[in-house]
């Protein structure tokens, strides 16, 4: 559902790029690196993903609230997220030393294109606000629970976790593997919570970071 509207989204915008710069066409293969791209397909998409969300959701008859676990969390369990959050980043940033691997490009490459066309904003709102907003809510809040429900709470955890892994595509495999383990933290840090306001909390500290990093070229 997402994977569809953001390409639309990207496919919507390339358009309008090219009726009003037909001497810069933006070509489809850097598109998905590119920042100003990237950031105007997510504004326009995940809202509409939202949206169908919760139309989907009003049709059980659930409150949207209760059925995404909307709610207040505890500070405890906050405070628990982010200490095992900062134990996951350190494993993977000493892994990746390890082995020799370098940070993605792909952070980097979208925060430069976006600061050249000024549309560093719109890509902060996206990437850090409304990207976690609407995966968290697809996989944390919906898929989750409906998952647990046939399969159990920790095979959904690693399901839920392994599909939002595969999703970033863009990434090399080493780092969607750090992507999963961050998956399986968000999805049981939102069962132990019983809040999806919690690993959206996380989230938008992992993608505030990674621009912060890219902001300061320390990636």
């Amino acid at each position: 559902m997402a994977v569809i509207s953001q390409t639309i989204g990207l496919l919507g915008y390339l358009a309008v790029w090219r009726h009003f710069h037909p001497e810069q066409p933006i070509p489809l293969a850097s598109a998905v690196t590119n920042g100003a791209v990237l950031a105007a397909s997510l504004a326009l998409s995940a809202p509409a993903v939202i949206l169908l969300l919760v139309w989907i959701v009003r049709m059980t008859r659930v409150p949207v609230a209760d059925y995404l676990a909307l709610k207040r969390p505890h500070w405890r369990d906050i405070v628990l997220g982010v200490v095992a959050l900062a134990i996951v980043m350190a494993a993977a940033s000493g892994i990746a030393t390890a082995l020799g691997k370098e940070s993605p490009s792909f952070i980097t490459d979208t925060f430069t294109s976006a600061a050249a066309e000024g549309m560093l904003p719109l890509l902060l709102v996206s990437f850090v606000i409304l990207g976690p907003l609407q995966e968290e809510l697809i996989f944390r809040g919906f898929l989750l629970p409906g998952i647990a429900q046939a399969i159990g709470t920790w095979p959904a955890i690693l399901v839920t976790a392994g599909i939002w892994a595969i999703s970033h595509g863009q990434y090399e495999w080493f780092f969607i593997g750090e992507i999963f383990a961050m998956g399986v933290l968000f999805g049981w840090i939102r069962c132990r919570s019983g809040s999806t306001i919690v690993p959206f909390i996380l989230h938008v500290m992992v993608n505030g970071t990674a621009v912060v990093a890219a902001a300061t070229g320390t990636v």
